[in-house]
């Protein structure tokens, strides 16, 4: 960590990512995805989900026999599953599959419920007057239309509201009296809380922010406690800001983890490992959200014309449906040997001079 007012050489690790890649030790094997085959039905119906639970329940037991499969699924879908868990507790119960909420669909949400806090608050005119983002780009953080881009925004108000705060209570400490004991940080806080309506707003601000930070912090390290941690304290803002939809599942996802050690310890223990989340290289701090591992198998599959139109042609659907896994699949591999280099080089990709 650099503090504000510390030179910055070639040496110093400025970002977010790079300083806990710094700090992190643990190097995970890479895991091996693929893609299912597309099906032309609905997705947000019963029966398709019964279906595909079906389908990954013989895939599972012929890769690891006995393993109890773990599906995830976004928000709408993942409500559904968990219905027919409740539904047909002999066949699809929660000692027969594990069901999670998607990681990056509640990335996503959890940034959506900061732009809901510091809407109108000023902080996208901040954002253009420092030359953070131009304006049009800056609106769109509001609503994280750019996930990657809004995560770096939040990085950067972070770091600018602390520095502000530490000069604030700097500021204090210099004008108290040599007769008074001065205040800690956080009783300093929760004074000036309580009397400045503006300083209570950015707090709560700067405390979401760092919440949020926390919660993809679990994921990229594949810290299963600190993600149920975060989590249960992030649950109530989607209540906060009207996201009915995760203020209802987050808690029943909440729950499940809770539980996985008595209802499934053996999946527990992988789960302690870190295999709730996906390492596709060797990098450290890059594990990503299980349903982020698919988005990307789907991006590459898309390609440039990506699958629009697909479901009106039988024969392309086909095509797509044998071609597709084995498109994914070749181009990992070829990915995992152009360059031997990005195979053995552990550092994060934001570890750079050129980032």
């Amino acid at each position: 960590m650099v503090n504000e007012d510390e030179s910055i050489t070639e040496d110093s690790n400025v970002s977010w990512a790079s300083y806990h890649a710094c700090r992190s030790e643990q190097v995970v094997a890479p895991a091996s995805t693929a893609l299912l085959p597309l099906f032309p039905d609905d997705s947000k119906s019963p029966g398709m989900i019964r279906h595909a639970m079906d389908v990954i329940k013989v895939a599972v037991e012929e890769l690891n026999p006995g393993q109890v499969p773990v599906v995830t699924l976004d928000q709408p879908l993942y409500a559904i599953a968990k219905t027919i868990q409740w539904s047909w507790p002999e066949r699809y119960g929660e000692h027969q599959f594990v069901i999670i909420l998607g990681g990056l669909h509640i990335e996503m949400a959890s940034l959506k419920v900061i732009g809901n806090w510091l809407e109108d608050s000023g902080w996208v005119d901040a954002l253009i007057q420092a030359n953070v983002a131009s304006p049009g780009k800056a609106e769109s953080l509001l609503k994280a239309s750019h996930i990657t881009r809004t995560r770096y925004a939040h990085q950067v108000t972070v770091s600018s509201l602390y520095i502000l705060l530490k000069r604030s209570y700097a500021s204090y400490n210099a004008n108290v009296e040599l007769t008074d004991e001065p205040q800690t940080l956080e009783d300093w806080c929760a004074g000036r809380v309580e009397v400045i309506p503006q300083f209570q707003f950015w707090y709560i601000a700067l405390q979401l922010q760092l919440l949020v930070l926390t919660y993809i912090r679990s994921v990229r390290e594949g810290n299963v406690l600190l993600y149920i941690a975060s989590l249960t304290k992030l649950s109530p803002w989607f209540f906060t800001t009207n996201h009915f939809h995760y203020a209802r599942w987050v808690h029943i996802h909440v729950r499940d983890m809770v539980r996985l050690s008595e209802a499934l310890p053996e999946i527990a223990a992988e789960f302690t490992k870190g295999n709730f989340t996906v390492q596709k290289t060797k990098r450290l701090f890059s594990s990503m959200a299980i349903d982020q591992a698919h988005e990307q198998n789907n991006a590459a599959v898309k390609g440039d014309g990506g699958a629009v139109g697909l479901l009106q042609s039988p024969e392309a659907l086909r095509r797509w449906m044998v071609a597709g896994p084995e498109i994914a699949r070749l181009i990992a591999e070829f990915e995992a040997t152009m360059d031997g280099k990005c195979v053995t080089d552990t550092r994060h990709h934001e570890q750079s001079a050129t980032f």
